[in-house]
């Protein structure tokens, strides 16, 4: 579906106090360009992330230091791209990884110098220093107390390297496809155009953003303990005309703790949309292959298994994953 008009959020300051920006939050839609933060690190992100490129041997000690997850990942460098999987460079980091990858391969250590080490000092002074104040705001506009309980939070680097013009599938691969977030909230700080969102029954872009401006998203997570009231707005990023590289930094907030709950909170005259009862764990468990096929992360069992769950459920999608297991009346278009 091609994009044909330009979207602009309503701006918000992180500067504004807890309750006006909880007021913002009610009111958003789904989405807000938070402005007045720290200006991202994009060029050190590239040149970290163009360092690692060079050595598979580093990537592949860090992947083997943290073994929950990837903490890097390349699918068409590791010649696991395709024409559905996202064509991108991404460096997964967290508090948890951090501390992991330390624990099990002290070496290490060094990648906290230069360039990465500048991003990780940036990544923790927007976890400390910005983050809290925005979950306090999202769990009052939520009216759960669960969202600051239970506020894990991941530091993603994305690099859209320039495509090999001479194969097909890095012409064609998407870049980030189509999906809603799983979690509480997700900032976005872009450096180029190509962000998109789905609004109105179409694909908008968003206006390029300045320095020390972020997107501000909302995830499954929120839409479901807010019964709906805001919502986690269907996003993707295409390539833009005149730009060859495109790099993010992007923060994420979710529940870690595999038993905390999603319960809707319902508000005075509404009618429920979710079932009650339903835990974090539960719900990434079960969306967890769909993001790792659009990425090329799977393996063969991974595979085997997300086929075999297409067949007997017709679940392609994480939003197909919610409304099976959540929804008791459909408000959200998978298009």
């Amino acid at each position: 579906m091609s994009c044909i008009n330009v979207f602009t959020p309503r701006r918000v300051s992180v500067n504004l106090s807890t309750a006006e920006i909880t007021k913002a939050i009610e009111t958003s839609e789904g989405i807000l360009l938070l402005s007045d933060l720290p200006k991202a690190p994009i060029s050190e992100i590239r040149d970290a992330l163009d360092g690692l490129a060079k050595r598979p041997d580093i990537t592949a000690r860090l992947n083997n230091a943290y073994t929950k997850n990837l903490v890097y990942k390349d699918s068409f460098a590791a010649g696991r791209g395709g024409p559905t999987v996202d064509m991108k460079r991404v460096l997964d980091l967290s508090p948890e990884r951090i501390e992991e990858i330390h624990k099990n391969d002290p070496e290490l250590s060094n990648l906290q110098e230069g360039s990465l080490g500048e991003t990780i000092l940036y990544w923790e002074s927007l976890r400390t220093n910005v983050a809290p104040k925005l979950v306090r705001a999202l769990a009052d506009a939520v009216g759960c107390e669960d969202v600051v309980k239970d506020a894990a939070f991941n530091y993603r680097m994305v690099d859209y390297y320039e495509r090999n013009q001479a194969s097909l599938e890095s012409v064609v691969a998407p870049r980030c496809g189509d999906h809603r977030d799983f979690g509480s909230l997700t900032l976005i700080f872009p450096s180029d155009a190509g962000f998109q969102v789905y609004v109105d029954g179409e694909w908008k872009d968003l206006p390029v953003s300045e320095d020390g401006t972020a997107i501000l998203l909302f995830g499954w997570c929120t839409q479901i303990r807010s019964n709906g009231r805001i919502p986690a707005l269907l996003h993707r990023v295409n390539d833009a005309d005149g730009v060859t590289r495109r790099t993010s930094a992007v923060l994420f907030c979710a529940p870690k703790l595999v038993d905390t709950p999603l319960e809707p909170q319902i508000r005075d005259g509404e009618d429920r949309i979710y079932c009650s009862g339903i835990k974090a764990g539960q719900l990434r468990g079960k969306m967890a292959r769909k993001w790792g096929k659009r990425e090329g992360t799977l393996n063969e069992e991974g595979m085997i298994l997300e086929e075999q769950e297409i067949l007997a459920t017709n679940m392609r999608s994480q939003d197909d994953v919610v409304i099976m297991t959540m929804m008791r009346g459909s408000i959200v278009s998978t298009k």
